[in-house]
């Protein structure tokens, strides 16, 4: 455990947290209201997710239902051909499915293009937060392990580091014809995809000749007007910002109707649009009672306010599956309860700050323990683990 990274972790939480406290939207509490509305009636919705499938596929997206990891990552090899890079943005369903080492384990290069994703893949460590991964490393630390790699000195400010690895991905940019991204909602009405991001390099991403979209069934939004709303709450909820700098709204590939009103296709990249909705033991969650995971926007508020995630950071987590909202999830999909379980405090701190109040508490206490003395062993070893811990980071 590092706690140099844990208390880099928790300077940048704050900064966030004290953005959340001095810039509220003065309506977050109906915007939040309805986004529980939406993700209530749309969660395991099968007609809402006929409608969606029904539309895409209208607006001349090919469409896959992947059952599983292997079947999604199965499909995308095949549409990545011969290609030999592939440049993506941020996807917490790419990570899930472990999509980069399966692409790179057949011999193709995979280039994350936002900054953070590429400074980890790069350092070959793991994310700390969903849309601020790297917060838990510092400029000294990243600039050092960046000059070893590229052997090439550079300055310890987040200036120039930013400016180095956006000058790197650039040049990938240029090359690749396969972008992949993910996204934060499907449209079931428009049969839209909808994305959002803050350094533009979708832009380039999703205007390569093919672009992949990778995302899951629980990602389904009646409507584009729902999605925008959801994209407030999850970024003023991540960044404390009212609204992300730029929202992507696609609803089909380039096209053109300039000559006597008839469409034609492909005028501009992309000129084909692949999208992949992934199950991955998401139905039978649904069936088994644990619906309300799926509620989850992947804002990672829980994170800010966990006292065990802020004491021990990713250590509290496995790989892409952070906090204990990750690691139950990752105990339902892959059906055998992880031992990191036994962090969790059930102090609720992360349904008291998570937008949709989902009792990730509550899911865990079944998750871990079917009886009251199981429960109260686990309540007192996380206990003790937090209080060592915590006189250990105190001490460092």
């Amino acid at each position: 455990m590092n706690f140099n990274e844990v208390k880099a972790m928790k300077k940048a939480f704050k900064t966030v947290k004290d953005r959340q406290r001095l810039h509220p939207p003065p309506d977050i509490d109906e915007k939040i209201k309805r986004l529980k509305a939406v993700r209530e009636n749309s969660v395991g919705n099968s007609e809402l997710l006929a409608r969606a499938v029904e539309k895409v596929q209208e607006n001349g997206f090919r469409l896959f239902m992947a059952e599983s990891k292997d079947e999604a990552a199965g499909i995308i090899l095949r549409e990545t051909g011969d290609e030999k890079l592939v440049v993506k943005s941020k996807s917490n369903v790419t990570k899930e499915i472990g999509l980069t080492s399966t692409l790179e384990s057949r011999g193709i290069t995979v280039v994350e293009t936002d900054i953070g994703d590429r400074i980890l893949q790069v350092l070959q460590a793991g994310p700390s937060h969903p849309t601020g991964p790297a917060a838990h490393i510092s400029a000294k630390v990243i600039a050092e392990k960046l000059t070893e790699y590229h052997q090439k000195k550079i300055r310890q400010t987040p200036e120039e580091i930013v400016s180095f690895v956006r000058d790197e991905i650039r040049g990938y940019m240029e090359e690749a014809q396969v972008g992949i991204t993910g996204a934060n909602a499907v449209t079931a009405e428009e049969g839209s995809i909808v994305l959002a991001h803050n350094e533009g390099n979708i832009f380039e991403v999703m205007r390569k000749k093919k672009h992949i979209v990778v995302t899951a069934i629980d990602k389904i939004y009646p409507s584009v007007e729902d999605a925008l709303n959801m994209l407030k709450v999850i970024c003023y909820k991540a960044t404390g910002a009212l609204i992300p700098s730029f929202i992507e709204v696609i609803s089909g590939v380039s096209k053109t109707a300039d000559v006597e009103k008839k469409f034609f296709k492909g005028i501009h990249a992309p000129s084909e649009v692949v999208v992949i909705l992934l199950d991955n033991k998401r139905t039978e969650m649904i069936e088994k009672g644990f619906r309300e995971l799926l509620y989850c926007i992947d804002c990672g508020n829980c994170l800010l306010h966990c006292p065990m995630y802020n004491t021990v950071g990713n250590f509290f987590a496995e790989e892409k599956y952070l906090g204990g909202k990750g690691l139950a999830y990752k105990s339902l999909s892959e059906e055998e309860v992880n031992k990191k379980l036994e962090f969790c405090l059930t102090c609720g701190q992360c349904r008291k700050n998570c937008p949709l109040s989902i009792d990730v508490p509550g899911i865990i206490r079944s998750i871990r323990s079917e009886s009251l003395p199981g429960e109260i062993y686990y309540f007192l070893k996380s206990h003790l683990l937090w209080l060592y811990y915590m006189t250990r980071l105190k001490l460092s």
